[in-house]
Parts: structure tokens; sequence; C-alpha cells
């Protein structure tokens, strides 16, 4: 099997040797375009998640937010109810 760099990496020297080439060229800051290319993919991967993820949080924000809004309401409507009634004289 050959690979971009035209070498033959079927036999455990050469892909040991493919191997260390490609760490240093990764210490190096040395990428290539299918390198590159994955990294772009996986980014944007992790950046749709995130977004659906903040999308579910704001959800459930607004949820907790409107059922305590409710809550309050009833409390303050209770407690009204309870309140003695004024004497007018």
């Amino acid at each position: 099997m050959a690979s971009q760099d035209g070498l033959d990496h079927g036999d455990p020297e050469s892909r040991q040797n493919a191997s260390y080439r490609e760490e240093e060229h990764a210490s190096e800051g040395v990428f290539t375009l299918s390198d590159l290319i994955a990294a772009i993919h996986a980014m944007r991967e992790t950046q749709r998640e995130m977004v659906d993820t903040i999308k579910e949080l704001k959800s459930s924000v607004s949820k907790l937010s409107k059922e305590n809004e409710r809550l309050l309401q009833e409390e303050s409507a209770a407690a009204r109810s309870n309140e003695p009634e004024k004497i007018k004289r």
C-alpha cells in the first residue's frame, strides 16, 4: 500500500519509520492537507454538538423560568386569599 509520500509502508519497519516521521512532522507543526481536513471536520462536528447543547440548555432554562413564574403567581394568589378581609366602617 503506497502512502502520500510515495513509500510502501507494508512491512513493519516501513510502518514504524512512517509513524516516526508523522510524529516528527506533528511536533514540528507540519501537517498534511488530509490532517487539516480531518481536524476541520472534527471541529465542525464539535461545533454542531455545542450548538445543540446550548439550544437544549436555553430551552431548559426557559421552561424552568416559566415554571418558577407560575409557582410565584400561585403562591401570591394563595397568600392574597388567606389575608383577612379589611373591615370597612
